[in-house]
C-alpha cells in the first residue's frame, strides 16, 4: 500500500521535507517534470492520485505510472479528443477517474476520461444528472415546436 513515515526519525522526516521543498523550487526540476508530463501525463496523474489517496485515506495500488491505464485518443463519454494543455488544464485534458469511489486507486477501478466528464461526474450524483437530462430534453422539445 502507501509508504508512510512510521519507522523514520524526526530528523529524517525533516530532511526529506526540506529536500522535497528544494526540488519544488528548482527550475530544472520543474522544467523536467513538465517535459515528462507532455510525453506521458500518467506520471503526474499517479503522483496526484497518491497524494489524494493519502489525504482521503483511500487504497492505493499504483506502484508505477505504468499501472495507470493508457490514455485514449478520445474521451469515452463525450468522444472529444484528449490532449495535454500548455500550462492550464482544459475540458479536453485527460483526467484519472475512479469508477467506484469507495474502492480507491486500484487496478481495474480506474479509467481515463476528459476533465469535463470527470467534473460533471464528481459534481453530481446519478439522480442530479438524470434531472438535468430530463429538463434539457424538455427544453429542447419546446424550442423545436417554436
Amino acid at each position: 500500500m502507501i509508504k508512510d513515515n512510521i519507522h523514520r526519525t524526526k530528523e529524517g522526516i525533516k530532511k526529506r521535507l526540506q529536500r522535497d521543498k528544494d526540488r519544488v523550487n528548482c527550475k530544472f526540476y520543474l522544467n523536467r517534470r513538465k517535459e515528462l508530463h507532455k510525453k506521458d501525463p500518467r506520471i503526474r496523474m499517479r503522483d496526484g492520485a497518491r497524494k489524494r489517496a493519502i489525504k482521503k485515506n483511500l487504497a492505493f495500488e499504483l506502484y508505477t505510472y505504468k499501472d495507470v491505464p493508457e490514455i485514449p485518443k478520445h474521451c469515452p463519454i463525450y468522444k472529444i479528443p484528449l490532449f495535454v494543455g500548455v500550462g492550464v488544464a482544459t475540458d479536453n485534458s485527460p483526467s484519472l477517474d475512479r469508477i467506484d469511489n469507495d474502492k480507491g486507486y486500484i487496478k481495474g477501478n480506474l479509467q481515463i476520461i476528459s476533465r469535463k466528464a470527470n467534473q460533471m461526474k464528481s459534481n453530481g450524483n446519478f439522480k442530479d444528472i438524470e434531472m438535468l437530462y430530463k429538463y434539457m430534453k424538455k427544453q429542447r422539445r419546446k424550442n423545436v415546436k417554436l
